[in-house]
């Protein structure tokens, strides 16, 4: 139970700015304009919640990395008045000694960034480097204690009693790629900040190194990113992820019942309390789920519609009127509507099994409290490699199939029976592989809440045998059309930086007046 006393107070700690001492402030005018402009940058490119604010910290330092000094001001206070300007940090409450903090962060990177300036990679090790130093700003500003020591927690409670069948690896291989797992399932830890854990994890000392902890790593960095990348892309990371997600449920739970009952350790002592406590935080985050989900859908199909309506009166009816000399409105009425419709039956047909699940979970948050080795018997299983021999050959062959039959049926059916013309038909299969996509990625965040096994059916397995090839191909689409996002990258390297300067020199201006107001008085 010491854990478990442990867990309790990180979770409870909180991290306050302290009250005395000079602050950074900065003016209402500059913060109204840099909140502006994320909300602009935010709503042209998804992000998660919890990334928000260490992707605006990369791409500020992306900006600010080669100014070594701008008319006498620090990097570092570069990036914390832009971080205050846009809201990710509070006004006039940050002490201004964060200012050399974070600067000396920077100043430590800069002999990183100067070893790889002669690298035949060094476009590739940049990016890594800028994943690593955003993560460190961001844990500097906001210590992720709770979320850390609920991991930890996971991982110690996992690591002692998971059975590996998995053929032969080391135990230093299996604790890595279980805390790589755990941090990717609980956390949802993107390849930015696996990247800086796992970093910490083979420098403990990286936050505070000294100048010859840093000479190491800088002879060393083509090694080590190499190191740190194979860890995190391991052949059996993504099947561990998965295998982990069964779990995270259980120690949200736990988390929250400690925020939720002051009681805590009464609660666990009583059967009655803990079902009733588990019961109340379990149900509380279907709640949850039901309304991001609704509001997902939502503005999803909001997007979906309007972007039809546009192409088809940028596109389809021009065609179709100069070209064919003739408006098919079936074909018009049902690319505009049919996608839209999809996605939001697919939405609303999620479902959890709330009492089954229930029940599961209250099993085994009691099996997690117990301190019992083997109480949640967590068997990692490999899965044969479908892919190899002959058979793997004849699987391949046959799922390349399905891709022809699934594409080749949809195109016959448009244009046989619905008189589609090919343009039509071309963006009424591009829609559908990308809504198809999204709705599977919306189906799957309803795994995050499962503890329990998805139960199915030979219709559904067949559906998802011939879906499978055009959720895949929406797949690709979706990766690829990130990497192009044409707004975002007009707003990372053409627009914003003339408007961060411009908020510059209001905050210029405004500081000049206020000190020409103070002479006079």
């Amino acid at each position: 139970m010491e854990h478990v006393k442990q867990l309790v107070l990180a979770i409870k700690s909180t991290t306050k700015w302290p009250e005395d001492g000079e602050k950074i402030t900065v003016s209402k005018t500059s913060r109204t304009a840099g909140a502006a402009y994320e909300k602009v940058r935010r709503a042209v490119e998804y992000e998660e919640e919890h990334l928000v604010r260490r992707n605006a910290i990369r791409r500020i330092l992306q900006r600010r990395i080669q100014g070594i000094d701008q008319h006498g001001i620090s990097r570092g206070e570069l990036v914390m008045r832009e971080l205050i300007w846009a809201k990710y940090l509070p006004n006039k409450q940050v002490p201004i000694d964060m200012i050399d903090t974070v600067e000396a962060v920077i100043q430590k990177y800069d002999r990183l960034f100067a070893v790889i300036q002669e690298s035949e990679e060094q476009n590739a090790m940049e990016e890594w480097l800028f994943d690593v130093i955003s993560t460190e700003i961001e844990y500097l500003l906001h210590p992720p204690k709770g979320n850390e020591a609920l991991a930890t927690f996971m991982f110690d409670r996992i690591k002692r009693e998971l059975v590996w069948e998995a053929g032969k690896i080391e135990d230093k291989q299996k604790d890595l790629l279980v805390y790589v797992a755990i941090h990717r399932a609980l956390l949802k830890s993107n390849l930015a900040t696996l990247r800086y854990r796992v970093l910490t994890l083979y420098f403990p000392h990286w936050s505070k190194a000294t100048s010859e902890q840093i000479e190491e790593v800088a002879h060393k960095l083509p090694k080590i990113i190499k190191a740190i990348d194979e860890q995190i892309q391991h052949p059996l990371a993504d099947q561990l992820f998965r295998f982990m997600r069964r779990f995270t449920f259980v120690f949200w739970t736990l988390h929250d019942l400690i925020l939720k009952y002051d009681d805590f350790s009464e609660v666990i002592k009583e059967n009655e309390r803990l079902a009733s406590a588990v019961r109340n935080v379990a149900y509380a985050r279907y709640d949850l789920f039901k309304k991001r989900r609704t509001r997902t859908v939502a503005r999803a199909v909001l997007f979906l519609f309007i972007t039809k309506m546009l192409l088809a009166l940028i596109i389809e009816v021009p065609y179709e009127f100069f070209a064919l000399q003739h408006i098919n409105q079936t074909s018009l009425a049902i690319n505009i509507l049919f996608h839209p419709f999809f996605l939001a039956l697919i939405g609303i047909t999620v479902s959890i099994p709330v009492k089954r699940n229930t029940a599961q979970l209250l099993t085994y948050v009691k099996a997690v409290l117990s301190g019992r080795d083997q109480a949640l018997g967590v068997i990692f299983k490999i899965r044969k490699p479908w892919t190899q021999g002959a058979l793997g050959r004849f699987f391949t062959s046959l799922y390349l199939l399905t891709y022809v039959v699934s594409y080749g049926f949809l195109a016959w059916f448009l244009t046989v029976i619905l008189s589609f013309n090919v343009v039509s038909v071309a963006l009424f299969l591009l829609f559908f592989s990308l809504v198809t996509f999204f709705g599977l990625r919306i189906r799957q965040s309803a795994l995050e809440l499962l503890v329990v096994e998805r139960q199915g059916s030979v219709f559904g397995t067949l559906f998802d045998f011939f879906m499978l090839p055009i959720t895949r191909a929406g797949r690709w689409m979706t990766l690829r059309a990130s990497k192009l996002n044409v707004f975002a990258f007009f707003l990372d390297y053409v627009a914003e930086a003339p408007i961060k300067l411009a908020i510059e020199l209001v905050e210029g201006w405004i500081a000049f007046v206020k000190a020409q107001k103070e002479e006079i008085e």
